[in-house]
């Protein structure tokens, strides 16, 4: 991951299903990944290294576009589209090393303390790093990516 909230992976055979494709869960798994990296600067630890406030997931709407097959290179790309004192909303895309789309995502994560089993407002310090993320990312991502509506249309 670096600093713009890129993230590279690659498609192995550990990752296709009987369809000769990646599984759907494994878009999942890589979106989450690259949120993890992204979203880095809420993670909490004790002095002893363990984790103890992190951020959970709300919410995961994942939309796929075109197949990520074997061998595929992968750029995920993180950006922060909203938060507020307890909630980071993000908007991701999927793209193949030859630049095709093959899938975007939206999450919603919510600032979890492990000690006391809650939701909790961020650090003044987190959120004034997840803050400058956020207005870096402003602008910079399709915001056709966040906030779709899902059904099935009907002729009225």
């Amino acid at each position: 991951m670096d600093a713009a909230g890129k993230f590279k992976t690659i498609v192995t055979d550990d990752l296709i299903d009987g369809y000769g494709h990646m599984n759907m869960v494994h878009y999942l798994a890589a979106f989450s990944r690259a949120a993890d990296l992204r979203l880095d600067a809420a993670i909490r630890r004790s002095p002893d290294g363990s984790i103890i406030s992190a951020l959970v997931t709300a919410e995961a709407r994942v939309a796929y576009k075109k197949e990520a097959m074997h061998g595929d290179d992968l750029l995920l790309t993180t950006w922060i589209a909203d938060l507020d004192e307890k909630r980071v909303h993000v908007a991701q895309a999927m793209v193949r090393g030859d630049g095709t789309v093959l899938s975007t995502a939206e999450q919603l994560f919510l600032n979890f303390d492990l000690l006391s089993r809650r939701v909790e407002t961020f650090l003044p310090d987190v959120m004034a790093e997840l803050g400058r993320r956020a207005a870096a990312d402003r602008g910079t991502f399709d915001p056709g990516i966040i906030n779709r509506r899902m059904g099935i249309p009907r002729i009225a």
